[in-house]
């Protein structure tokens, strides 16, 4: 993101020049202004001076709201004069990224230290010049789709979709098309599309909906990706698509606004593309590791044909034996004593030095050949005179006339050998690359760890082999093990090792490592000796694990039966296998960064940003499931929807600044009262609230409803204009069910609303409650 942050200079995409008006200015003057700005914003100065700023939003809203065009002035529909970045806010991307998400604008004003006007800022100029497609190209349309579509009939007038969109806090509507399959999309009305009308007609707003309205409607799926939806919108140079299943019913609707709150949270596609810098070093490492594994493999192949071709100046043994006494030799050549320790004259029965399951497969694999009239090549082991194992390849061919097998005897003990210790380091070099894999595939760090010291407690059969993780003050756990047997086992225990120094630490983090053989032979400082004789440890080797510069903990393997002499090649594969432990660790570190900045993001989604609780989003959700769980639980459900009373009067007389300070004060004052966990207070739209209220019947949701009118009341808040008294009050509507398959949410929810409109018509600062039956 620094990367980014330099790359890019703010001040380039503010456009200037730019048409500007009076604070007194006229309903007509601002029309004009905006088309001439091309619907980017207006900005309103006076003496040369910042004073505020005009979307096309602020016009629909305020026509929305019952003004005439002949009220509407500058200064009445303006947004303050804090809607603006100075020039060194253009220095800090994510401030003004964060800018632009708290303010909820598409454009803001950019102003000198005299808070003189440099130009605009659009949200549109910045989302071209970011260009976040990685980020894009993995989230889905469903995961920022907005599920509750603002809808209007096509015969509607143009101020009844300027008072919906007003009041649904929406910038388009869509004109729906009941079918026999569902609800289609037949077309969209927009801000920009009732703006154009209004300038087309001077100023006044006349005509239908589907007059004006944009037709066939572009589509998605769910399950495209952001990136195809803005290619989309981008196309077509449109600002929403419509979201239909696989039956083209809609489903949703997604907006450049849902695009921009995705890409906005710069954190998350900073650990990305870390992460992804991250994954590309480990697919390189894997790849470097299956060239080694093939140059092992083409190794032994090598090794055979040199086997083949050498194999006529080696040192062999003829022989010749008997069909019918398989093992009986006529002749052998005197290289037998070489091969067995044995002169021809004094060589025991051959029965005697084979092992009894080596002469089995031996025999069939000869008699196989024989039967197949081809040659025969076997091996097998025999004990030699001075009483160890070695190997012999037995070649040869049946002779038909004679009855006899003519062949030779080679010593192939170092071969096998070579071929013993290829094989360990292939299984060595596979282990590194599952455990890579592992990494590759899975983010569960406690997996890939068990993982990586079964296999090496498998390869090294090693007593025990764990991971040792440091903890906050000095000591360590053992967080993950693979032992032999039950009695090794010390997984989960906390140890402090009280010769563990700084000085000890400083050698680990410079990747020195420890190879103790015998543990009461070594040199060792008392303290660490009964540390691990208290532990079972007669042999071990210690390698460090390391995060970034940070000591996180150490890969050690014991042996707990008696000393052992570690090898080099096994400290070397402690040490290769850390090596993507590491690499592990980091990518732990990042995706648990990941899932915070997820979880913020979430938490984002659903809560309103003026009042800090739920949002519409939220209650959609949360009443669906709590409905669904009341249903299979046959508990009842209250809602209580309020309104506070006399709302617009107040805004009018105190200000919409007041107004969202009043909004705040109730938001608490309903959160104050959930008595509940699963009780949820939400904002349902402008000065509309809704209350969720599991297993809650009728009379203990009245009971709600009358500690918060009485908390209204004690909070004292004066309302000079309202219809119902001297103070701030609010209007509830209560329903109650025990959700049953004959009901549905969205009937309890007209319900409440029904109960709400019954008490503002019967006065204000009342509630009426029913149940639904």
């Amino acid at each position: 993101m620094e990367q980014l942050s330099s790359d890019l200079n703010l001040q380039a995409l503010v456009q200037t020049p730019l048409v500007s008006i009076a604070p007194g200015d006229s309903f007509n003057n601002i029309l004009q202004g905006l088309q001439k700005n091309q619907g980017a914003g207006l900005v309103v100065e006076e003496q040369g001076q910042f004073r505020g700023l005009i979307t096309q939003r602020e016009v629909i809203r305020a026509l929305g709201k019952g003004y005439s065009p002949q009220e509407i002035t500058a200064e009445r529909i303006m947004l303050p004069s804090d809607y603006c970045l100075s020039l060194k806010d253009l220095d800090d991307l994510l401030g003004v990224l964060g800018r632009f998400r708290h303010l909820g604008v598409d454009a803001l004003a950019v102003v000198n230290e005299s808070q003189g006007v440099e130009g605009l800022l659009t949200r549109p100029a910045l989302r071209e010049r970011l260009r976040p497609a990685d980020l894009l190209r993995i989230k889905r349309v469903a995961e920022v789709m907005v599920c509750d579509v603002a809808t209007i009939a096509a015969e509607a007038s143009l101020q009844e979709a300027v008072v919906l969109m007003s009041e649904r806090g929406v910038t388009s509507l869509v004109v729906p098309e009941e079918t026999s399959s569902g609800v289609l999309p037949r077309g969209i009305v927009t801000e920009k599309d009732i703006f154009e009308a209004l300038h087309r007609q001077g100023g006044v707003l006349t005509g239908t909906v589907g007059s004006i309205m944009s037709q066939p409607v572009l589509t998605v799926k769910p399950d495209q990706s952001l990136w195809q939806v803005n290619h989309l919108l981008k196309e077509h140079q449109v600002r929403r698509v419509v979201v239909v299943d696989d039956d083209g019913q809609m489903v949703g609707i997604v907006t450049q606004s849902n695009l921009l709150a995705a890409i906005d949270i710069t954190e998350a596609q900073g650990v990305i593309q870390v992460l992804t810098q991250e994954l590309s070093k480990a697919t390189a490492e894997l790849h470097w590791q299956l060239s080694r594994q093939q140059a092992i493999t083409a190794a032994i192949t090598e090794s055979e044909q040199r086997y083949n071709t050498l194999i006529s100046h080696l040192p062999v043994a003829l022989y010749r034996r008997d069909r019918a006494r398989l093992w009986h030799f006529n002749y052998v050549s005197d290289q037998i004593y070489q091969l067995t320790g044995y002169f021809p004259q004094d060589l025991p029965d051959w029965r005697q030095i084979v092992p009894p399951p080596d002469l089995t497969l031996a025999e069939r694999e000869i008699e196989q050949a024989i039967q197949q009239q081809r040659a025969y090549s076997t091996t097998y082991r025999i004990r030699h005179r001075d009483g160890c194992f070695r190997y012999l390849s037995d070649r040869g061919q049946f002779d038909p006339y004679s009855q006899m097998l003519h062949g030779v005897l080679v010593d192939v003990s170092d071969q096998k050998r070579t071929e013993e210790r290829l094989k360990t380091s292939l299984e060595r070099e596979m282990i590194v690359s599952t455990i890579i894999q592992d990494i590759r595939q899975s983010i569960r760090l406690e997996e890939i760890l068990q993982r990586a010291v079964n296999s090496i407690q498998q390869l090294l059969l090693s007593d025990r082999v764990l991971i040792y993780r440091f903890l906050g003050d000095g000591s360590g756990i053992v967080a993950v093990e693979a032992t032999t047997l039950p009695q090794y086992s010390i997984l989960g225990q906390v140890i402090h090792d009280p010769c563990f120094t700084k000085e000890t630490a400083r050698r680990f983090l410079e990747g020195r490592t420890l190879s103790i053989s015998d543990v009461n032979q070594a040199q060792l400082q008392d303290c660490y000796r009964e540390l691990l004789t208290r532990l079972q440890v007669q042999a071990n080797l210690v390698v460090p694990l390391l995060q970034g510069q940070h000591l996180w903990g150490l890969l050690i393997a014991h042996h707990c039966r008696s000393p052992r002499l570690w090898q080099r090649e096994e400290l070397f594969l402690l040490q290769r296998i850390a090596e993507p432990l590491t690499v592990a660790l980091q990518q732990a570190e990042m995706y648990e960064a990941l899932e915070q900045a997820n979880t913020n993001l979430q938490e984002m989604v659903y809560i309103d940003s003026l009042t800090d609780i739920g949002n519409r989003r939220c209650f959609d959700e949360l009443f669906l499931k709590e409905w669904r769980r009341c249903q299979r639980e046959q508990k009842p459900l209250s809602l209580i929807m309020l309104d506070i009373d006399c709302f617009k009067a107040y805004n009018d007389h105190y200000g919409h600044l007041q107004g969202d300070e009043i909004l705040k004060q109730v938001a608490r004052i309903l959160e104050s009262h959930l008595q509940r966990a699963g009780d949820l207070a939400t904002r349902f739209g402008g000065e509309e609230f809704a209350l969720i209220l599991p297993d809650t019947d009728q009379r203990g949701a009245i009971h709600i409803v009358e500690k918060i009118q009485g908390a209204l009341a004690e909070a004292n808040i004066t309302h000079a204009k309202s219809t119902v008294g001297p103070k701030l009050t609010a209007s509830f509507g209560i329903a109650t069910t025990i959700p049953t398959l004959d009901h549905t949410p969205e009937m309890l929810l007209h319900l409440a609303d029904q109960c709400l409109y019954e008490a503002k018509t019967h006065g204000r600062d009342r509630w009426v409650a029913r149940e639904l039956s």
